[in-house]
């Protein structure tokens, strides 16, 4: 018996509502997007929604409905989490007894149905919704339960109030006097600055920074890594909203001639403790303030939710599981190293290993694992810490980083005695590590005998799935760009002068700029028999990057452009984040 999506096709056949070969085009586009077939139809303009819906209503029997007329009880729309819905485009209408009305873009999905019926234990009867009134209702409802307000919003109203309310030439007479501690006490301050760390977290921020400029003071978030700004404000607020977090930090507030780093915890909505560690700097202007956003919910601590290859990932995890040797993570500052080496580190955590960690600092608390902070103040360096840790007999170790010989010698050789170590390098490739490991004198024999894998990774932008939208680029700029290899590679690269992609529009959600939210590309070396051949011959990066390519290794470009192909990101995010491979 045919099934409802080949009854579909048969029936657009039949009534010659899309030719033979617009069905193949539509049909290669689901199996390289992974899109809902009835999205592609429509966005392709093979056929248009009323048509569409007229079948599927007409002859497959789903009852159409007009979702934009109809009125959704909130406890209705709770069913369903906003990014669910987003995903697979659809809309809880009602539920009676243990039947959830669901409207859909493309009722055929029953792998959507299948979800959502174990998502919420109901009974699913679909009905048809068009694809852009479900995106409306969706952003109507979801909208009205969470209020989003914009962190510039949140701010000026907060600076408004102070100004309104007469406590703003308080403020600008307590910091004119000594003091200061009680000024940064005062409810205003207390306010703007809690709600500057709150819409930070909120925004997926890792870093804030506030600035004193000549007659302002700039705040800023790193937003998904990059820098925007978010608002200027006067500069009578910088006193004291830098006397506020050295306060929470346990600074000393009295001192602005040094350098200071602290960290507090603080409690953000729905009861969850984000960690944020400080740094004060003092300028020309005044005192600079970061703070490191520590929020483990946003982490992903499991190697199989990391976006690997399927093919790189099944390689790490063979690598992960033998009982000794050395996993390297490389990558700059905010490329997901550490990330990476605690999902690995999650994977292969079981009762009967000894697993310690040594940190600068300690970044994220794992229940059964020793965890070691490094404090070079009292002589607690890496070195004496691994010295130390190695009469302890782990079966695993978790180096934070190597940033010295000393340390990559000790890492090497508890490699070699029978331990797994992971650590992390900082170098750009996975093959340009081996020679910065030679740089930094380890023998060649040594590396050769100690090193199981190395992982280099960085972060890309991933598309707002609230602003997504299709775009077209030409077979001669794909070809130039190696897009069309990896299509013909794939066998998905048909007969077309122009190949669909994918950009972010850009809305109030993702302020504007078109992306939300971080994917990872990768490239993994496994140190095969022949890799470990031309690193004892000091044979060059490029030779061992091209063997390794021949053996199966995908490069972060092609990696990045893969997921440029499946719609996670643009093609501008990987060509800024990464560089050509060479021929």
């Amino acid at each position: 018996m045919a099934s409802l999506r080949e009854r579909l096709q048969e029936i657009l056949i039949r009534d010659k509502l899309i030719s033979p070969e617009d069905l193949q085009r539509a049909l290669d586009d689901q199996k390289r997007t992974g899109e809902e077939f009835s999205k592609i139809l429509i966005r392709l303009k093979l056929i248009d929604e009323d048509t569409l819906t007229h079948v599927l209503s007409t002859d497959l029997g789903y009852p159409p409905i007009s979702i934009s007329r109809l009125k959704i009880d909130s406890e209705i729309v709770k069913i369903i989490p906003k990014d669910i819905a987003i995903k697979y485009q659809i809309m809880p209408v009602s539920v009676i007894g243990d039947r959830l009305t669901l409207a859909m873009a493309d009722p055929l999905n029953i792998f959507v149905i299948d979800n959502i019926k174990a998502l919420t234990g109901y009974t699913i009867t679909p009905i048809i919704g068009k694809p852009k009134e479900i995106e409306k209702t969706i952003e109507k409802y979801y909208d009205r339960q969470e209020g989003v307000v914009t962190p510039t919003d949140a701010f000026e109203e907060i600076i408004k109030d102070i100004k309104d309310s007469g406590e703003f030439e308080l403020i600008k007479e307590g910091a004119d006097h000594a003091g200061v501690e009680e000024l940064s006490q005062e409810a205003p301050i207390i306010k703007l600055t809690d709600t500057i760390i709150q819409q930070a977290v909120l925004s997926k921020a890792s870093d804030v920074f506030i600035e004193p400029m000549e007659k302002a003071v700039r705040v800023r978030y790193r937003i998904d890594g990059i820098i925007r700004e978010i608002d200027r404000m006067t500069k009578v607020l910088l006193f004291p909203m830098v006397s506020r977090i050295k306060v929470i930090a346990n600074l000393d507030i009295s001192e602005h001639r040094l350098p200071q780093d602290g960290r507090f915890k603080t409690i953000i909505g729905g009861g969850r403790e984000v960690d944020f560690r400080v740094n004060v700097l003092p300028t020309i202007l005044g005192e600079k303030v970061v703070l490191r956003i520590l929020d483990q919910d946003t982490s992903v601590l499991d190697v199989e939710k990391l976006g690997f290859e399927e093919g790189s990932l099944k390689r790490l995890k063979e690598c992960s599981l033998k009982p000794h040797g050395l996993i390297l993570a490389c990558g700059p500052t905010g490329s997901g190293k550490t990330t990476t080496l605690y999902s690995i580190l999650k994977y292969v955590d079981s009762p009967g290993k000894n697993i310690v960690t040594v940190e600068d600092p300690v970044e994220y608390q794992m229940k059964g694992i020793n965890q070691v902070n490094i404090k070079p103040s009292v002589g607690l360096t890496f070195p004496v810490s691994l010295r130390s840790i190695l009469r302890q007999d782990p079966n695993v170790i978790l180096i934070g980083e190597i940033r010295d010989s000393e340390t990559l010698d000790i890492a090497v050789k508890a490699a070699l005695t029978g331990h797994l170590v992971l650590s992390s390098l900082h170098t750009t490739t996975a093959a340009g590590s081996v020679i910065r490991m030679e740089n930094m004198g380890i023998e060649p024999f040594l590396i050769s005998s100690s090193v199981l894998a190395i992982v280099a990774q960085r972060l890309l932008r991933r598309i707002c799935a609230y602003c997504k939208e299709p775009q077209a680029i030409s077979r001669p700029v794909a070809e130039r760009i190696g897009l069309l290899k990896i299509l013909q590679s794939s066998k998905k690269e048909g007969a077309v002068k122009e190949i669909q992609l994918f950009r972010g529009k850009g809305c109030k959600r993702c302020l504007q700029t078109g992306y939300k939210g971080r994917v990872g590309i990768t490239e993994i070396l496994p140190f095969s028999p022949q890799i470990k051949e031309l690193v004892l011959a000091r044979a060059g990066e490029f030779k061992i990057k091209e063997t390794a390519r021949a053996q199966g290794m995908k490069t972060m470009r092609e990696d990045g452009l893969s997921k440029v192909l499946a719609g996670l990101t643009t093609l501008e995010e990987v060509l800024r984040v990464t560089a050509a491979d060479e021929e």
